[in-house]
């Protein structure tokens, strides 16, 4: 079940990253090694004029992948942040027999969809749990997560993977101690997401510096968490940089003694690799410094990084590439449970999650059921499955109790729809026309 995840992360390719000359063209390419086979990644490659600056590389690369919400997302986002929606059901009705499909989809796609949204409108952290509806033997099991804060918008997908595959091996404990059967016995046709957004006033906006990403925080010897350069000269770079930027497109004046890297993303294995931006050039008397363009969700600039050393342009060495291998191949302990990971980010994720110290299992009683009423039903369009946000507390009734609520299912645009449907869970099967099961 965990498999399809698995790949993106823990079996980590052997990659290079390659610029090399075709013609009067100056190219990148993005290449890895998995048993031995060479493959080439058709998301990465950039080729652009042979005198042009690298920072074309990535401005054309960036207009191609620029996270920009449409129309009708910032509608229904405005809408979740004037009603205060902080949980949200992702429902799948087909998925009671293709259970891995439904779990390793939603959390592969449709969660860090949404949680990327949430990072759009000024908020600067995203703190979430993530919670499974389990029906196995006539009973319903709500699996928790504990809460997890992302720091930054490239570190989402690993977030949710390391919950992921928490979670799943909790459910498979459990239903194998307690009801003495495995995955392929029980369905899960609804996840719960509960998600609190964090975001400081333009007051301390300053204060607040865009973090570094987990994978490079944790992985990267370059980086320098203390900065050489005084707080003058990094503004005056700051606003020299924001001003050719903006005005030259990228490109700076070759008395402009900084070398300036960009940090991009592979959209294929989710691996984070600094680039060349702006390489000036190397006076005898005195070095260049380096910094690290850093930018938020939406491509915006926030602030330079100063590096310790300038990063290699060259591909990795076969001698490198030996050494990355043996090195990955020794996987990382957790010291409290001894769980084991090969990357440091992933053991860093574990460990703010305590252990799962915090993750929980509640059964719903047999004779209770949840409505929750008017929901905000998000477009299947966006996160492939059937989406609501719950706008209002749940309504618990027994049974006995319980009178079917008429409910609108408009197929209009879901950003016109006032009264949404509602999301009733229970222990068994009802005939009532707004459950979703």
């Amino acid at each position: 079940m965990a498999s399809q995840l698995n790949s993106q992360y823990d079996e980590e390719p052997i990659s290079s990253f390659v610029f090399g000359s075709r013609g009067n063209q100056q190219t990148f390419r993005h290449q890895w090694q998995v048993d031995g086979e060479l493959q080439e990644c058709d998301t990465c490659f950039s080729s652009i004029d042979a005198d042009e600056p690298p920072s074309q590389h990535w401005l054309q690369h960036g207009r191609q992948q620029q996270p920009q919400l449409s129309k009708q997302q910032q509608a229904v986002l405005d809408i979740i942040e004037a009603r205060r929606i902080e949980t949200f059901f992702i429902c799948d009705e087909s998925a009671k027999d293709d259970l891995d499909s439904f779990m390793s989809d939603t959390c592969s796609r449709a969660i860090p969809e949404l949680l990327r949204w949430m990072f759009h409108n000024g908020s600067q952290r995203v703190e979430f749990n993530l919670a499974c509806y389990v029906n196995v033997l006539s009973q319903v099991h709500i699996f928790q997560s504990g809460s997890l804060c992302v720091e930054h918008h490239y570190d989402i997908e690993e977030c949710v993977s390391v919950i992921y595959e928490m979670i799943t091996q909790r459910i498979e404990n459990y239903l194998a101690s307690s009801h003495d059967v495995g995955l392929e016995e029980c369905s899960i046709t609804r996840l719960r997401v509960q998600v609190k957004r964090m975001r400081i006033d333009n007051e301390s906006a300053c204060d607040l510096e865009l973090p570094l990403p987990l994978q490079l925080r944790h992985e990267s010897a370059t980086v320098s968490h203390n900065s050489k350069t005084s707080e003058a000269e990094l503004a005056s770079l700051h606003a020299a940089y924001v001003k050719h930027h903006r005005e030259c497109n990228g490109y700076f004046p070759s008395n402009m003694r900084v070398n300036l890297y960009g940090l991009q993303q592979c959209q294929t294995t989710k691996e984070l690799y600094v680039v060349p931006y702006h390489i000036s050039e190397t006076l005898q008397q005195q070095p260049n410094k380096n910094f690290l363009i850093l930018n938020n969700s939406m491509g915006q600039f926030q602030r330079l990084h100063e590096l310790q050393t300038p990063i290699e342009q060259v591909s990795k060495s076969q001698k490198n590439q030996k050494h990355n291998n043996n090195s990955r191949s020794r996987p990382l302990q957790c010291r409290r449970c001894r769980a084991q990971f090969k990357c440091r980010s992933r053991l860093h994720i574990h460990q703010q999650l305590r252990c799962g110290q915090d993750f929980s299992v509640d059964s719903m009683h047999p004779d209770i059921v949840e409505i929750y009423e008017q929901c905000l039903p998000i477009s299947r369009s966006h996160f492939q499955f059937n989406c609501y946000g719950i706008t209002k507390p749940k309504t618990v009734m027994r049974k006995g109790q319980f009178v079917p609520i008429e409910c609108d299912w408009r197929k209009k645009s879901s950003v016109q729809v006032q009264q949404g449907p509602c999301v009733i869970i229970s222990n068994s099967e009802m005939g009532s026309p707004c459950k979703l099961s």
